[in-house]
């Protein structure tokens, strides 16, 4: 047993989403390990005790100007790392939201800083490091100065207010990466962002990767059964691949059902308004479903379902939806970026493609293929146990926080 002091400074620790899942689960893991857990949030407005013991301790937002004018911010840290005396801080999330002295100060004190990072905003202009052709790494490769002045393919900050958030942003990431280069350990879940991290100036030994800690209790009330359409979990970003649907639809057979499910009415006429799907609609390939999400049916139609499409192009693509699917024994389609060649097999537990010719053949054949649906259905579920494996899970943070 473990008998460190560790403070979580997560992007999200209440609630019931994504974010708050994995700060939540990476607490348990560390009280598992034996240590002590305290939780820096900007969620509470007043530091507070929970009901099994932790420590919530207030945390000013990190607005535009937090970098710059830092004394409220460095009185409250300071009172934090003095009252909790912490032998680790450990990051979660995004880490442009958060203040750079959450890794300079702990650093001069001496105490251990461990980063798991979902996002590439420590790089990139965006949280997302891509563009509507896939990967983009013009910052990473030729200095942050590439979004300031030779324009970031995603952003529309224009004028002079925009020159100076993009300076802004510019500044605090060449500041952030003096710091975040000498981060003890770095977590992510795939190879590809390891690489990132390399070419960013972290040491490789200081890289770690990991599945994205998920929660699959939502999934065990649902019964999984072969169905005969297929889902599209609907976002209207281009990271996930929203634009791209349009191109794998084009290619499937008349036979082909896709639901796309979405949240809201507003969402599904802001997709066929911008990104091409009437014509799949009006030829009965597309249904538009609407209220479509996890606290109304999603979870029944994807079991329900035979199979999901999942069009992300985000370099990190450890997303939830891919897990959730994987949970509920379903074969994925992918592109070839990001998690999804490091651990999917096309025909064994899930299809990658290069293209989206190449997705709407692994559709087609799916849809005809009921041996093959029964065979990468249970590919998948092996997959989501290796994905979710607690154990694994718990070793790597006590290899780390055992240095």
């Amino acid at each position: 047993m473990l008998n460190k002091r560790v403070l979580l400074i997560p992007d999200a620790y209440l609630g019931d989403f994504s974010g708050a899942y994995v700060s939540q689960i990476a607490k348990k893991l560390l009280l598992e390990l034996g240590c002590t857990v305290a939780v820096y949030s900007d969620e509470v407005t007043e530091d507070k005790v929970e009901e099994d013991g932790t420590k919530l301790y207030y945390r000013y937002p990190c607005n535009f100007t937090a970098n710059w004018f830092q004394g409220k911010h460095k009185k409250q840290y300071t009172h934090v790392l003095d009252d909790f005396n912490p032998d680790t801080i450990f990051t979660l999330g995004s880490v442009t939201n958060k203040s750079i002295i959450y890794w300079s100060m702990a650093r001069k004190r001496g105490i251990k800083v461990i980063s798991k990072i979902f996002m590439q905003d420590f790089f990139c202009y965006n949280y997302y490091a891509n563009d509507e052709r896939g990967l983009c790494t013009k910052c990473l490769d030729l200095g942050f100065k590439e979004a300031l002045f030779r324009n970031c393919v995603r952003s529309n900050d224009k004028g002079l207010k925009g020159f100076i958030k993009k300076l802004n942003s510019t500044i605090n990431r060449y500041r952030l990466q003096r710091e975040l280069t000498k981060a003890d350990a770095v977590i992510t879940s795939s190879q590809q962002q390891v690489g990132f991290y390399v070419r960013y100036g972290i040491h490789r030994d200081h890289c770690y990767t990991t599945p994205l800690y998920f929660n699959g209790d939502k999934l065990k009330k649902y019964n999984p059964t072969m169905g005969d359409y297929f889902v599209f979990v609907a976002q209207n970003r281009i990271d996930k691949g929203i634009h791209l649907l349009k191109d794998v639809l084009e290619h499937c057979n008349s036979n082909v059902k896709v639901v796309a499910a979405y949240a809201s009415q507003k969402s599904i006429d802001f997709a066929l308004n911008n990104y091409g799907l009437q014509t799949y609609v009006d030829e009965g390939i597309l249904e538009m479903r609407n209220e479509c999400t996890w606290k109304t049916n999603l979870g029944e139609v994807i079991a329900a379902s035979r199979g999901v499409i999942n069009p992300s192009i985000w370099p990190s693509t450890t997303e939830f939806v891919l897990l959730e699917v994987l949970g509920l024994k379903k074969p994925v389609f992918t592109y070839k970026v990001g998690i999804h060649p490091e651990i999917i097999k096309s025909g064994y537990n899930g299809f990658v493609a290069d293209t989206s010719v190449a997705m709407a053949a692994q559709i087609n054949e799916l849809a005809n293929n009921k041996y093959l649906y029964k065979d990468v259905s249970d590919g998948a579920y092996k997959l989501y146990q290796q994905m979710t494996d607690w154990e694994g899970w718990k070793n790597t943070l006590k290899e780390i926080l055992g240095k």
